[in-house]
């Protein structure tokens, strides 16, 4: 869960609409919009401390997601570099080995 759906979460638990949040805390309604829809990827701290304190919740409670999402794409690019370097050493013949193992597993 993200830090969106654990904001909305509270909300909904507190019969809140985000409206009054973004009022209470005082930033704009657009702030929680943005997160939502992805073209914001965090809040900044002084933000997510205002929510924490409006809920009293632990600042990590609202954070804790993020940072393993972070880590799980930081792994994930590791990956893709990872099958991209060694792509590079490959023979034609391994390339076509490969795609056709790939192409296998992602029909399933």
């Amino acid at each position: 869960m993200g830090t969106y759906e654990r904001i909305k979460q509270l909300c909904d638990e507190n019969g809140i609409k985000l409206s009054v949040l973004a009022t209470g805390i005082g930033v704009r309604n657009s702030v929680f919009t943005e997160l939502k829809m992805g073209r914001t990827k965090k809040l900044s701290v002084g933000t997510l401390e205002k929510i924490a304190a409006y809920f009293k919740v632990p600042l990590s409670y609202l954070t804790e997601e993020d940072e393993s999402a972070d880590s799980r794409q930081e792994e994930l690019f590791r990956k893709r570099k990872l099958l991209f370097d060694l792509s590079a050493k490959a023979s034609e013949e391994d390339l076509d080995k490969i795609i056709r193992i790939v192409d296998a597993l992602t029909k399933q």
